[in-house]
């Protein structure tokens, strides 16, 4: 079975990372409800589940040193996960996981322990080209955010922000007509700021200007992209 990708974005744009599980839909996996603030695993704990998420949105951190041995260590949000995105790929590697999984509101996903996935993987050749899949998407969207952490200003990287959130809701789709698209942020400026390199001050003043340029609306953490070419052309 083909991944299920989005292949229908257009060519000026890098194409969505919409990639799933779809071979474990009929393995009665068990789920797990995590509720706002709680971590759904730890840095340093090992490796036994990949997870799906079902409802609700999580983000992963990672700790990092701080080259003053006086400083505490610094902390910087990696990614956020939505529905029917994968939890846990950082794991595969070291049998270790590298951040922590947080949910940033209420939150069920599918628990599909490795030990399973494994021989599951082997006799099953869709599943196991949609697991390679889903581990490059991640590795697509890492060295997208490398790249936009290198080379883009502060109004670039909040408005592609934005545009890749919308699109992993599905709700870019709406949106190719020109109608307006509202976005519900589960995730805090704080969060959004650690995630593009910014500081949350940064993050405000530049949600702002694309409000005051008739890109967005603004609404606290409700977000309607208005003009989705002006975001798109920065």
């Amino acid at each position: 079975m083909e991944p299920s990708i989005d292949a229908g974005a257009s060519t000026r744009r890098a194409p969505t990372l919409h990639v799933r599980f779809s071979d474990t839909d009929a393995i009665p996996f068990p789920t797990r409800t995590v509720e706002r603030g709680d971590a759904l695993y730890c840095a340093g704990e090992p490796l036994r589940s990949l997870y799906t998420v079902q409802s609700g949105c999580f983000k992963t951190v990672a700790t990092f040193p701080s080259s003053d041995d006086d400083s505490a260590p610094h902390t910087q949000v990696t990614g956020f996960h939505f529905e029917n995105e994968t939890l846990g790929l950082d794991g595969i590697c070291t049998n270790r996981h590298e951040s922590d999984a947080v949910a940033l509101e209420a939150s069920v996903v599918r628990i599909m322990p490795v030990g399973i996935l494994e021989p599951l993987c082997r006799e099953y050749a869709g599943m196991q080209h949609e697991l390679l899949a889903i581990m490059s998407a991640e590795i697509v969207r890492a060295s997208r955010l490398a790249l936009m952490l290198g080379t883009m200003p502060a109004r670039e990287r909040v408005a592609a922000f934005l545009l890749d959130f919308a699109e992993r809701l599905d709700a870019g789709a709406t949106s190719s007509g020109g109608h307006p698209v509202d976005l519900l942020l589960p995730m805090t400026r704080a969060d959004i700021g650690s995630y593009l390199g910014l500081e949350l001050e940064t993050v405000s003043r530049t949600l702002s200007k694309l409000q005051r340029e008739g890109a967005i609306g603004l609404n606290g953490r409700q977000v309607r992209i208005v003009d989705r070419a002006m975001l798109e052309h920065h």
